[in-house]
């Protein structure tokens, strides 16, 4: 998303990265990589309990979740991964928020 962070903002999005890992590991990977979203850590994995994000121990950890939370707090749109690299691309994520707004 840190490609098309602009394309994002211009749709009056906010990203939000639910990280699992304590808060000064998240801020340095932050900031070493340099993401303009937010990052929130989850070494507790409350959000992860949550939101019902699975852990997978043969597959190397929690398997990724997306959600669009629409401006009102209605969940909008899910999507659970089902292993690592199981994450829905830029583009699609660019037209479901276009959905949201009617285009």
């Amino acid at each position: 998303m840190k490609q098309d962070f602009q394309e994002f903002t211009s749709r009056n999005t906010t990203i939000v990265v639910v990280a699992p890992h304590a808060a000064d590991k998240v801020a340095e990977y932050w900031k070493k990589e340099e993401l303009p979203m937010i990052g929130i850590p989850d070494e507790d994995e409350k959000l992860a309990r949550l939101y019902g994000q699975e852990w997978k121990l043969l597959k190397l950890g929690r398997m990724p979740a997306l959600f669009v939370i629409d401006r009102k707090g209605v969940l909008a749109f899910a999507q659970y991964g089902t292993s690592m690299s199981d994450i829905p691309g830029n583009s699609e994520m660019l037209k479901v928020l276009d959905g949201l707004r009617g285009l």
